[in-house]
This record gives C-alpha cells, structure tokens and sequence, in this order.
C-alpha cells in the first residue's frame, strides 16, 4: 500500500509539467486565423508584428473587391524588405533580426475594401504537407513530427524568457550596486561639505576674535 501511495505521488508530480506541455503543444497547433480590416480611399494602414532573428514569415492577402494595394513590409529599423502593388499577393521574408516587423496597406482607390490578411512566422509557416510528400510520410508521423516540433519550439521559447528574465536580473543588480555607491559617494560629499563649513565658520571667528582684541 505504502509503495502504490509513493507511485501515486510520483505520477501526480510529474502531471503539471506533461498538462503544460500538451496544453501548450494544443494551443500551437491550432491553425492560426487570418484578419480581415476595412481600408478606406487612399488610405494606409499599418500592422506590427514581433519577431525573432531567424523567423521564416509567411503572409498572404488580398483586397476582396479587387482594388489595387501597395503593400510594403519594413524591418525592424524601417528598412523596406518587400513592396508591391497588386490586388492580392503572397510574401516570404526571413527575419534578419528580434525586433517589430510591419506590413502597411495603402489604397490605392477611392474606393473603400476590405482587406484579408493571413501571416504566419515561424513553426506556423513549415510546410508540413511538402515535407510529408518528400519524406512519403503517413498521417501518424507526420502528425509526430509536428509534436516534436512543437515542443522544441516551446523549449526554446522557454529559454529565451529565462534568459531575459535573467538579463533583467543583471541590469537590476547592476542599477542596485550603482545606486548603492551613489549613495555612499553622496554621503561623503554632504559630510565633506559640512565639514568644510564649520571649519570657515571656526576660521572667520577666530579671525573676528583676533581684531578685536
């Protein structure tokens, strides 16, 4: 009984973490959904995306009344990376750096449309149906390859944040040690001061002292 109570146990520490990971492995999975926004006549507008160095993004989109858009991607320092000017398009960029890439709309109409805009970055935008065609992979795998790929995206993901929470750490101890020395050094500055202040007070009544006897 003893040793089915400590198995028990063992199973239900290890649950949190197989939840978290299958919770999250769902939640990755699930196919992303595109958005849709009204553009007026010459008119643009402007989405931001944040993105990490390295990331393949996808996007596709398209004016559902078929006017005619400039679409321009810029990076992270407004450098243009992608522009045309269709009715509809598809583009495929790879992220030079982590950083806000944005995507801006212009129409070119007077006319006002709707604008449908589907992107994906990173494990969204694997082909997985091509890599399944070349690799003759059935259902199962593939659908096991994705898992694994899922979880070593979250695996990365999670080591990223503990290296930010940890570069966070440093520059708030950093911010501590210096602002403990600054203090110290603003104490000394305060009893130099004082100090230098009673000894002109001492030095100007002693001076007084002496002219008048």
């Amino acid at each position: 009984a003893h040793r089915d109570e400590m198995t028990t146990a063992m199973e239900a520490s290890r649950a949190p973490p197989l939840l978290t990971i299958f919770a999250l492995a769902a939640f990755y999975a699930t196919p992303a959904q595109g958005i849709h926004f009204d553009l007026p006549g010459r008119t643009q507008k402007c989405l931001g995306e944040e993105v990490e160095k390295g990331d393949l993004i996808i996007a596709t989109y398209k004016s559902q009344e078929g006017r005619i858009l400039t679409v321009t991607v810029t990076d992270h320092v407004g450098q243009q990376i992608y522009q045309k000017t269709v009715k509809g398009g598809k583009y495929t960029v790879t992220a030079s750096a982590n950083g806000a890439q944005r995507t801006c709309f212009f129409n070119t109409e007077a006319m006002p449309t709707v604008v449908d805009f589907d992107i994906k970055r990173g494990l969204e935008a694997k082909d997985y149906g091509n890599i399944a065609d070349k690799n003759s992979l059935k259902p199962l795998e593939l659908e096991l390859l994705r898992l694994e790929d899922i979880i070593k995206y979250i695996q990365t993901e999670f080591q990223r944040m503990e290296a930010n929470e940890q570069e966070q750490t440093n520059i708030n101890n950093s911010t501590n040690s210096m602002v403990f020395w600054f203090s110290i050094f603003s104490m000394f500055c305060i009893v130099g001061i004082n100090a230098a202040q009673i000894y002109f007070l001492v030095q100007y009544f002693r001076d007084k002292r002496f002219k008048d006897m």
